[in-house]
């Protein structure tokens, strides 16, 4: 996977919403590799077998839910950037009054300190590597 390589600029929505669909595209890439390594790990397995012990059903098991978890990270990771974009627009597009917002950052995960940060920098860019 190519990593890409993003100018953020201060107040800048069109960098903003290129960066956080690339955010967006990478967890739908997550939950569709998660998604077929419970595939594989789930047609490799056979728990009916007589051999199979209690404890290998049990690390089956934790294996799956493993997986689930990561799953459901990516997830929330989409929603969490739905949920600023629907911010976004109502604040006509004006991040620094969406991270500044103390209600709306109280319904998200995000870190808006550090957002706020970049934000009230000298307007310089900041380069971002999304791996």
């Amino acid at each position: 996977m190519e990593n890409k390589r993003y100018k953020v600029k201060l107040n800048s929505i069109e960098k903003v919403e290129d960066l956080l669909q690339e955010i967006y595209d990478q967890a739908c890439r997550q939950i569709n590799e998660v998604q077929n390594e419970m595939n594989k790990l789930a047609n490799s397995t056979n728990l009916g077998a007589d051999d199979v012990s209690v404890d290998e059903k049990a690390k089956y098991a934790k294996a799956m839910n493993d997986f689930m978890t990561n799953k459901l990270k990516a997830i929330s990771a989409k929603f969490e950037i739905a949920k600023f974009m629907g911010e976004l627009i109502k604040k006509n597009g004006d991040v620094a009054a969406v991270v500044n917002d103390k209600n709306f950052a109280k319904r998200t995960s995000l870190n808006f300190d550090e957002i706020r940060n970049e934000l009230s920098g000298d307007g310089d860019s900041t380069t971002y590597d999304l791996k």
